[in-house]
């Protein structure tokens, strides 16, 4: 949008997700096919984020940039969501028998390799998210900026745990319930995981914090 070029962000979001379906055809493997659309959630969050830099350019009214950062904020769970998909290693050989004999399996080092890369780039597709929307969010409230960004990453480790383990998207946001009725359930493991998260929220944001400007 800024300059009228596309950033190179959905170039490689349209060739990672070319290969999750090669890839999966190849290895008849549903999880790598699936790991496409999570990196296409991931990249609506970079998306929600131009937006919202576009509209407040051309100065349009609040309630749309109400509206697309209310999105943006439901949305951003899918950025750091997708590490928790190396959850499925657990379904392939690695060991032969541990810990010195290894499986030297090239298929399963791909969907490794698969995963890491949309893990990063997942990763890096929020924070860039994040450090687009600096300059408009916090021109006011710079002293506040590490208390929201605090906020966004416990709410994103909320949803995070929502979407894995309950098995809810962020559009079923509604179901406040069912949700409350499984977080509750299992408050316990819920708080550990969130905690968790938080941490690595702010660790990619440190690692990743490098704005990004290379457009095609």
């Amino acid at each position: 949008m800024q300059n009228k070029k596309v950033h190179i962000f959905y170039f490689l979001t349209a060739i990672y997700i070319a290969v999750s379906m090669i890839l999966g055809f190849i290895l008849n493997n549903g999880l790598v096919i699936f790991l496409g659309w999570n990196i296409f959630l991931a990249t609506l969050v970079f998306l929600f984020s131009e937006l919202y830099v576009y509209l407040d350019k051309t100065k349009k009214r609040k309630i749309y940039l109400l509206v697309i950062l209310t999105l943006y904020v439901l949305f951003f769970p899918n950025t750091l969501y997708v590490l928790t998909d190396f959850i499925h290693l657990e379904n392939y050989d690695f060991f032969a028998d541990y810990p010195s004999t290894y499986v030297m399996m090239s298929s399963d080092w791909f969907v490794f390799m698969h995963i890491t890369i949309g893990a990063l780039y997942a990763a890096k597709l929020g924070i860039s998210s994040i450090k687009k929307l600096e300059p408009y969010i916090f021109q006011s409230l710079k002293k506040y900026k590490y208390l929201i960004l605090s906020a966004l990453f416990l709410l994103s480790s909320l949803g995070i745990f929502i979407g894995r383990f309950l098995r809810f998207n962020s559009w079923q946001i509604f179901d406040v319930f069912s949700i409350l009725n499984g977080v509750f359930t299992h408050i316990g493991f819920a708080v550990t995981f969130i905690i968790i998260f938080f941490v690595l929220h702010w660790v990619s944001y440190f690692v990743f914090s490098q704005q990004d400007k290379i457009r095609l």
